[in-house]
């Protein structure tokens, strides 16, 4: 850093503060669907076993595969509209105090009633 008029005197700027575009991870779908393929068949191995509790890794799952697809934001958002009571289910969690803060993201993309 000299203040010499022609040389560039800028710091470097971390890549997501940039005003470009971020850099492109191929690898990052398939490392989720993976993650979701795997939280699904942990959660039917935990209902098999009763020392593994499956509900968590599926609702691990149903999180990933809806803020992370398309297709997978369809299913859930199907599923919210065919059961009624799965729907009451996540908006009363949603509301809860010890809900996290993604749980609020996960509503509101597969909310029926807000599309």
């Amino acid at each position: 850093m000299t203040d010499e008029p022609g040389r560039n005197s800028t710091l470097p700027v971390p890549y997501w503060m940039q005003s470009t575009p971020p850099p492109r991870r191929p690898w990052r779908k398939v490392g989720m669907a993976l993650a979701v393929v795997g939280c699904m068949a942990l959660s039917l191995l935990g209902g098999l076993l009763p020392i593994l509790p499956g509900w968590i890794f599926f609702v691990l799952g149903l999180y990933l595969l809806a803020t992370e697809f398309k297709t997978g934001r369809r299913w859930v958002t199907a599923a919210r509209r065919r059961w009624p009571w799965m729907s009451d289910w996540i908006t009363r969690a949603r509301n809860h105090r010890w809900a996290p803060r993604h749980l609020q993201e996960f509503d509101d993309l597969t909310n029926p009633q807000r599309r």
